[in-house]
């Protein structure tokens, strides 16, 4: 703990250099700040019938953090603004952390030129705090009309340092120019795992306890906010692996192939899905001593769509490729750590949770048209693809029924 808290310090003196911490920005944009402030822009978007959602892990950190030669941050944030930012109407990203550095704000800057005139983003942080900010950003072409956020308990090792959490945002879609409804998007990202994962370790236990309090969010936010046949989006980077690692015709095929072996899910994506439902788990899942139960007040039917879309986890981290010879190698080397190359991880998701869909007051009825992970590859460059996670994207459809 001491230790992290000196790292906090040294980089807090070295981004001294690139950002002024006492002109503190806002946590979110309104409508007041935006005609003040962009009149040039394009008109803002208000009016959609297919929302497209992307959440990515930016693999942001703060200065002097790299895995290898150079976690080229800046060329990865400029490509990212460049190829992808454009293709999004609401985008949900972790680790895009603002301590000691100015990327958050050029990202800002950039999006808003792009028709994002809506965000909200983790809370900063300054030297007196022993902590960097939670790395979480939603950007919006269309308007966010009410937003909070909640801060977990504190990680267990490198995790201490980040005040990890959830940021909400309430997004109004209108339909036919007068129909409006809403999306009650989510974005986390939760405690992570260093080297091999069993489910009775204590950092697993830290994420699920997260993972309950993420749950309780919910059950605090949605009855105040959320009307019969809204969408509610969950999204991030959850750090919990769905993904079993068990061969499934070892005999012929020696390595883990991502649609054959990974149709099954693991105990702790189990448990994951159970707490954030609301079911809780059995307390003797974390281990014989384990009391806690994660078990909420309220339900929410909550739905892996990546799963229930293609049949299988995806692979979002540490991704392989097998070459003519059956020899197995890691897709992506420049960012990612020696000991996470071809862990073949599922741990970025989209949820839903829409159980009204047909008895919106409106008649604007909400579905999931497509899901997918998207692997932002960047040819041409130093680095091979945008982050060391893989994102998710999905399309939202808006119909307008007769009532």
């Amino acid at each position: 703990m001491y230790f992290a808290s000196l790292l906090v310090v040294v980089v807090s003196i070295f981004g001294a250099y690139n950002l002024n911490f006492f002109n503190s920005q806002p946590n979110s944009v309104t409508t007041a700040n935006i005609k003040q402030s962009t009149s040039a822009l394009p008109p803002m978007a208000t009016d959609a019938s297919t929302v497209r959602i992307l959440t990515q892990n930016m693999f942001m950190r703060p200065p002097l953090i790299k895995n290898n030669k150079s976690d080229w941050k800046d060329g990865r944030l400029d490509y990212f603004i460049e190829n992808i930012l454009p293709r999004y109407d609401i985008v949900c990203l972790q680790e895009m952390f603002e301590y000691a550095s100015s990327r958050r704000a050029r990202l800002f800057a950039a999006a808003e030129k792009l028709g994002y005139r809506f965000y909200v983003a983790s809370e900063r942080r300054f030297l007196w705090h022993a902590a960097i900010d939670g790395g979480l950003v939603i950007l919006s072409r269309l308007p966010i009309v009410h937003m909070e956020t909640i801060t977990y308990q504190r990680g267990i090792g490198p995790d201490w340092l980040a005040q990890k959490g959830v940021l909400y945002a309430k997004v109004a879609v209108k339909q036919d120019g007068e129909k409006e409804s809403h999306m009650h998007v989510f974005t986390t990202h939760t405690q992570a795992s260093y080297g091999d994962v069993v489910i009775t370790q204590p950092d697993v236990k830290r994420r699920l306890a997260q993972l309950h309090e993420f749950h309780n969010f919910l059950e605090t936010v949605l009855p105040k906010h959320r009307a019969k046949g809204e969408p509610v989006i969950l999204t991030g980077d959850f750090n919990v692996d769905s993904r079993i690692h068990v061969l499934s015709d070892p005999e012929n095929i020696k390595y883990e192939r991502e649609v054959e072996d990974g149709i099954n899910t693991s105990d702790e994506g189990e448990a994951m899905m159970a707490v954030l439902r609301g079911h809780g788990i059995d307390p003797r899942v974390l281990g014989p001593d384990n009391q806690d139960t994660f078990k909420g007040n309220v339900v929410f039917e909550l739905h892996d769509t990546l799963k229930e879309r293609l049949g299988y986890h995806p692979v979002t981290f540490g991704n392989t490729v097998v070459d003519e010879k059956g020899v197995v190698h890691p897709r992506e080397t420049v960012l990612t750590t020696m000991q996470d190359n071809k862990v073949m991880h599922s741990i970025d998701y989209v949820l839903w949770y829409n159980p009204d869909a047909d008895q919106h007051s409106a008649g604007v009825v909400s579905s999931i048209e497509d899901v997918g992970v998207v692997p932002n590859f960047t040819p041409g460059h130093e680095f091979t693809q945008i982050s060391d996670h893989y994102g998710v994207a999905a399309d939202i459809k808006f119909n307008v029924t007769s009532n």
